[in-house]
């Protein structure tokens, strides 16, 4: 849950300042500079004389008097002559371009300052600078980057000059030609912060793009400055308004390569590959040096499903800059699409281009705690030191290891031991890119054939990873309905992070609010629900109390005193599961504070088991958490989700820049904390195991959600979390592991695809929702992100590789404006199509900037577009509009959604968290509603929850794989019950479970309509209901 500042601000764009210095040097110097403009020249009264009508002897002494009379008219008629009988004096020249300026001639006082300039040859530092703010106030900032380029070559050593034009080259998003600029400044000893900072990554803009849109603004005829505004809003999301301001760019200059790279990117995710296509076909030589072309290229490849040529597209792309995580991501998945079809290549390079992708992406995330944090800090600076030392790139790192010297000390951090070890391995001629010890750089992959894009006979065509199941008989169409009959049902609770919530001013701590989850505590067969509060303060225990509500015949009351489970820590999360494999389901509490674990006794109570945690930190923040067995004993492990370590996410605020509205800072402000694996000794203790079991990631999470079960068709569970502003991480089984006494973990998310969207920037994520919706065996997974970063639908293509597939989907444009937090997987209708239900709500009310959006947001629900007969073609729409029911008519705050089946019809139900209102029960009245199975997993060799499992579903010519999964995404636990939706099954079902052991075992002939128990080892299934 991302706090972002406000779109790139002119406060912090170095550029900005630059320009409004240079403009200030000219209108200090003239008055009026600054009026309209009028590029060409009256063919009346304004055409200059002719010379000989105005020579005198002293034409210069008179211009002199005139300018200093301010007789701007009289100085313009004396000009002529002046150029005439002074055409090699600087100052002459000069004098004559100040009157231009005055006559409001600013394109030929440029170019005379221009000619000023080359009369000294480029020699006076000064006399450029005010050519610089003379072609600024004309907007000619390309004229500008000539005048430098020209200094700079000319006289290498004008440090001053080559640093304003890195700044101009990275101003216009130009940083092919700008980067060796700030590496030479680099060398020499040139360097600042946000020259080390412009130099480390180039992926998000950071600086306001203000000064360039009125660059564009005052010179008509060339609107090549719109590419700094183009970027913010490609950045933002928004392809319909990056794609008009690049028409505009390239109109005058349609061969611009910056602007037409950045176009390649906005066209494809456009999906107009026709005009990409046209581009790539008439492109010139100077695009191919961008990495923004050839990654575009590279998906549109890939699109086609042709690995091989997109392999080769990305990496082109890293040869065009060493220094693209994006590209390097896409070369490392793409490779391992490819699999076993190229065995020439390179073992080791590949290994070193995933190790060099993890160093990127931590080198990312270290430079975003810097730049977000209100002053550097010497940490942070010494670790991007070491993480570009081990990059290769040892002037940059030495370069860092300096700047930490002049930080304010810290005992922990030493400095100047990682400095001098830099220093060390430097040589006069040691190269910027060291190739020593990194294969991935001299990689050869340039027997991969080119993407073929000329080709007339190729098809544009989805990617699609298996044959479109077969159309399921659906019925009639349904009535969807979604009823909050919370108060109906007696189901009054409101689990609140503060009292105040409904006014601006939210603090950090506040905006996660609190979850809850399911659970049949008492076995009888009707299920509960358990809901976390909070409102008092982190780490205490002075929280309103927690409820459990028990359900009896859907109607609920509040039994948490007599049970023994009202905590009142500051409640955020809840996992259900059977810690302790007794057949009764316990209750894991995750607090901001100690976490609470409470047994269930077997007779309507609990015993609070927190003590039996091994890792109890009074100021970690736990957010959510599944319970699986992870390391295949038979007993369930725990794994806790952490967000941001310590107490001073509770103590500090950031103020708006607005207003004096305190406000909630940005997780990146604060230290990550690691995520806790917990290991189940059986005597009721859990150990924590995170370092031995070697799940401390490169790079920390902020882990909002989380969810666990098998994804990737390998044996063992798999974890995934979702992280905000860091990389998403995903664990599963060390291939190293063989037995429990040796398991291990990797992580392996930006591997898989599964670290963040197709662009690779790390994303403000929260839920997760986990199914197979194009049924095709795979799991697939659904994150929902903060505002102008869409939800993300990752599609797995291949064991254990996933897409994003967002855009092709049509699920990228409607969440844009949303900030969304739970998110399930629900067949409302059981028509054996999954909707996506997403909840969502801001974190503050923001009235400007571009986070600004009403606190309370609408619930979201996307469904499968169908053919004709039922089949999909996997495109989602909304359908919330045609949903019965005041909810989702109107707005709210929402936290938490979680899934049951609170009345025990076979429709599938839905909780809500909110902020600022109690929890809502949406019960589902879809009518008519298809058919439907329901199967709950009883594990005996495994762990009795048996996380991990796949299920197997056939009626007749149709098949469903659904898994057993724990941690069910942000702050919550679904009932654990496999529920699947069969259309008009008619036949009887035949189900073969895998079970997390290896057994397989098959049912036959289970009734649709009805809810069965499958125990392993029993021959037989038991009918529930």
């Amino acid at each position: 849950m991302m706090i972002p500042a406000d779109r790139p601000s002119a406060d912090r764009s170095r550029l900005s300042r630059m320009i409004i210095r240079l403009m200030l040097i000219c209108l200090l110097a003239i008055s009026g500079c600054d009026r309209p403009n009028d590029l060409e020249l009256d063919p009346g009264t304004e055409t200059l004389q002719d010379p000989d009508s105005l020579a005198t002897p002293d034409s210069l002494s008179a211009l002199h008097a005139a300018i200093d009379r301010q007789h701007w008219t009289e100085a313009w008629e004396l000009s002529p002559v002046v150029l005439s009988r002074y055409p090699g004096d600087a100052d002459a020249i000069a004098s004559v371009a100040r009157v231009a300026l005055e006559n409001q001639k600013q394109d030929l006082a440029g170019d005379l300052m221009i000619d000023a300039c080359r009369a000294e040859s480029l020699s006076n530092a000064s006399r450029i600078q005010q050519a610089i703010a003379t072609l600024a106030v004309a907007g000619r900032i390309y004229d500008a980057i000539d005048l430098l380029d020209e200094c700079v070559d000319q006289y290498p050593q004008q440090h001053s000059m080559r640093r304003m034009l890195f700044n101009f080259y990275h101003g216009v998003e130009d940083h092919v030609h700008g980067i060796p600029h700030g590496r030479v400044l680099v060398r020499h000893r040139q360097f600042d912060l946000p020259l080390l900072l412009a130099l480390c990554s180039s992926e998000i803009r950071t600086e306001s793009a203000d000064p360039l849109v009125e660059m564009a603004r005052r010179n008509a005829k060339d609107k090549r400055p719109l590419i700094a505004e183009a970027k913010i809003q490609y950045d933002l999301g928004k392809m319909d308004d990056a794609a008009s301001l690049l028409d505009d760019c390239l109109r005058f200059h349609p061969n611009y390569a910056p602007a037409l790279a950045l176009n390649c990117r906005v066209l494809f995710a456009q999906h107009r590959q026709d005009d990409l296509v046209q581009i790539a076909e008439t492109r010139g030589d100077e695009i191919d040096r961008y990495p923004n072309y050839w990654i575009a290229i590279g998906d549109f490849a890939s699109s086609q499903q042709h690995d091989a040529e997109a392999t080769r597209a990305y990496w082109e792309a890293t040869r065009c800059d060493a220094d693209d995580r994006e590209a390097w991501v896409k070369l490392s998945t793409s490779l391992r699409r490819l699999g076993d079809s190229h065995r020439n290549l390179d073992v080791k390079a590949i290994a070193a281009i995933e190790n060099r992708v993890m160093q990127l992406s931590q080198l990312a995330e270290l430079k975003s705690s810097m730049t977000k944090r209100d002053r550097p800090d010497r940490g942070t600076a010494i670790e991007i030191a070491t993480t570009l030392q081990q990059l290769g790139r040892l002037w940059e790192a030495e370069a860092w290891a300096a700047f930490a010297t002049t930080l304010a000390d810290d005992n922990n951090v030493q400095v100047n031991q990682v400095r001098q070890s830099i220093i060390a391995a430097l040589r006069k001629d040691t190269p910027w890119q060291s190739l020593a010890s990194h294969p991935e750089l001299t990689l050869d992959l340039s027997e991969l054939p080119l993407p073929r894009l000329a080709n007339p006979n190729r098809v544009l065509t989805k990617r699609r990873s298996s044959p479109t199941p077969a159309a399921v008989s659906a019925g009639p169409p349904s009535t969807m309905a979604l009823i909050d009959e919370a108060s109906q049902r007696s189901l009054k609770f409101w689990g609140r992070t503060g009292d105040d919530l409904d006014r601006p001013g939210v603090m950090f701590y506040q905006t996660v609010g609190c979850g809850g989850g399911a659970i049949d505590f008492d076995l009888d067969g009707w299920i509960d629900l358990y809901l976390t509060a909070a409102g008092g303060t982190p780490s205490k225990r002075d929280s309103a109390a927690n409820g459990l509500m028990r359900n009896h015949d859907g109607v609920f009351s509040n039994v948490a005193s007599q049970a023994n489970v009202d905590d009142r820590g500051f409640g955020q999360g809840v996992a259900i599961g059977d810690v302790n494999e007794d057949g009764f389901s316990d209750i894991l509490v995750l607090n901001y504070g100690p976490n609470t674990l409470l047994v269930n006794n077997g007779d309507g109570t609990f015993a609070d088991a927190s003590n039996r945690l091994d890792h109890h930190n009074v100021s970690t923040w736990s957010t959510s958490a599944a319970i699986a067995d992870l390391d295949a004993d038979g007993l369930a492990d725990l794994v806790i989700v952490n967000y941001c370590g310590g107490m001073k996410p509770v103590s500090d605020i950031c103020r708006d820049l607005d207003s004096e509205i305190a406000r909630a800072c940005s997780p990146i402000v604060f230290p990550a904390a690691v995520d806790g694996f917990m290991k189940n000794r059986g005597d009721g203790d859990f150990v924590d195991q995170t370092t031995r079991w070697n799940a401390r990631p490169l790079v920390s999470g902020r882990g909002l959600g989380v969810t666990a079960g098998e994804f990737d068709h390998q044996a063992g569970v798999d974890v995934f979390v979702a992280n905000d502003m860091t990389s998403n991480h995903y664990w599963s089984r060390s291939n190293d592991s063989q037995s429990v006494a040796d398991f291990q973990l990797t992580e392996s998310a930006i591997l898989r695809g599964l670290g963040s969207d197709d662009r690779s920037a790390a994303q403000g994520s929260m839920g997760i929702a986990v199914a197979d919706f194009d049924r095709d065996g795979g799991t697939d997974f659904y994150v929902t992100n903060f505002v102008n970063e869409c939800n993300t639908y990752h599609v797995q293509e291949r064991g254990g590789l996933w897409r994003d597939q967002t855009a092709i989907h049509q699920l990228y444009k409607p969440t844009l404006p949303m900030v969304g937090f739970g998110t399930q997987a629900v067949d409302l209708d059981n028509d054996a199509v999954l909707e996506l239900v997403v909840s969502n709500g801001h974190v503050d009310h923001y009235r400007s900037g571009d986070h600004a959006n009403f606190y309370a947001q609408p619930m979201q629900v996307f469904q499968r577009r169908r053919f004709i007969h039922g089949a999909s073609d996997g495109e989602f729409v909304s359908i919330a509009d045609r949903i019965a029911g005041d909810y989702l008519k109107s707005p709210h705050v929402g936290r938490a959604l979680w899934t049951l089946d609170a009345n025990r019809d076979g429709r599938t139900d839905l909780v809500v968290t909110h902020q600022t209102e109690p929890v809502s029960l949406l019960m589902n009245h879809c009518d008519p509603a298809g058919d439907w199975l329901q199967l709950q997993l009883v594990g005996r060799d495994c762990s009795r929850d048996a996380i991990g499992a796949k299920v197997n579903i056939q009626a007749g010519d149709q098949q469903w794989t659904v898994g057993q999964y724990s941690g069910d995404g942000f702050l919550c636990s679904n009932e654990r019950v496999i529920h699947v939706g069969m259309g008009n099954a008619k036949d009887d079902c035949v189900v073969v479970v895998s079970w997390p052991d290896g057994q397989i075992q098959r049912f036959h002939q289970l009734a649709v309509n009805a809810r069965w128990l499958l125990v392993q080892g029993d021959a037989d299934a038991f009918r529930c209901q």
